[in-house]
C-alpha cells in the first residue's frame, strides 16, 4: 500500500551497513509514533507491536484491511540472525 492507504506499507532497511537507516528500529515501544513524509504530506502511524522472527518468518508481510506501516531490519546489530519487524496502524495525515 502507499502511505495512508489502506493495506500494508512494507519498509525495510539495513540496520548495520549502507547508513544504519533503522539501527535503533528496536528501540520503537507500542505508542510511539512514526511519520512517514511524502511530496504531499505526512502520514503518522502509531506502533503497535515488535516483534522478533525467523529469517523466513513472512506472514507479516501480508494485506492487512486498514493502513498498516510494517518497518523489517535484520537483528541483532552486527549479528543478523534474526529479523525485527515493528508494525503501527495510521492515525492521521497533515498536509
Amino acid at each position: 500500500a502507499n502511505p495512508g492507504q489502506n493495506g500494508n506499507l512494507v519498509l525495510s532497511a539495513h540496520s548495520d551497513i549502507f547508513g544504519e537507516i533503522f539501527r535503533h528500529l528496536e528501540r520503537l515501544q507500542r505508542g510511539d509514533e512514526v511519520t512517514i513524509y511524502t511530496a504531499q504530506r505526512a502520514y503518522i502511524y502509531t506502533v503497535t507491536k515488535t516483534l522478533i522472527v525467523a529469517p523466513t518468518e513472512i506472514s507479516f508481510l501480508a494485506s492487512t484491511s486498514n493502513a498498516t506501516l510494517t518497518l523489517i531490519s535484520c537483528y541483532p546489530y552486527l549479528v543478523d540472525n534474526q529479523r525485527i519487524v515493528v508494525q503501527a496502524v495510521l492515525q492521521t495525515s497533515t498536509r
